[in-house]
């Protein structure tokens, strides 16, 4: 498991710097809704996203998330470390998206540090894609649309709904 995760962090850090002339750093800030898998209401959500883009529009990105669950009075925290491959057409850039990382659910009662008592049971994947605008060579926004589920048969699962701003270097 050890092994996996290291993998999972080196290898889209080496995408991400593969042509040291051509790669560009990206910040994004985001908010939007999340609908749970089990319920139809809807819950408010942000996120913070730093990553990195190599020659070949193969990058990596590093996303922290939080989402108020209202029916449930928890919240949803995300930390995944993601690979994405984007098709840029002039201003408008797809892109589609792969992660893998922690998904703690956390109730008001819990105690401790966001991420205190992590285990296996809060590892989990996001998957889905989206599309930035650039409007400046530099700035940009972006709609994003992804899946997450914990790997485990109980675990949580959500489909997240973002629009957001990104800086480029």
């Amino acid at each position: 498991m050890r092994n996996i995760i290291l993998i999972l962090a080196v290898f889209p850090l080496t995408l991400s710097l593969e042509s040291k002339a051509e790669a560009q750093g990206v910040l994004t800030a985001s908010a939007g809704t999340v609908a749970e898998d089990s319920a139809s209401s809807k819950n408010k959500t942000y996120a913070v996203a730093i990553g990195g883009m190599g020659a070949h529009n193969i990058g990596s990105e590093l996303e922290f998330s939080k989402t108020h669950l209202k029916d449930r009075q928890s919240k949803i925290y995300t930390l995944t470390a993601g690979v994405f491959v984007a098709i840029p057409l002039k201003k408008i850039h797809p892109y589609i998206t792969f992660g893998y990382g922690f998904i703690a659910q956390r109730s008001e009662y819990d105690t401790g540090s966001i991420f205190a008592n992590l285990s296996k049971k809060d590892v989990g994947y996001s998957a889905g894609g989206g599309i930035t605008y650039k409007f400046l060579k530099h700035a940009g926004i972006r709609a994003d649309l992804r899946h997450f589920k914990v790997r485990r048969a109980d675990g949580v699962g959500f489909r997240r709904f973002l629009v957001g701003f990104v800086l480029s270097s």
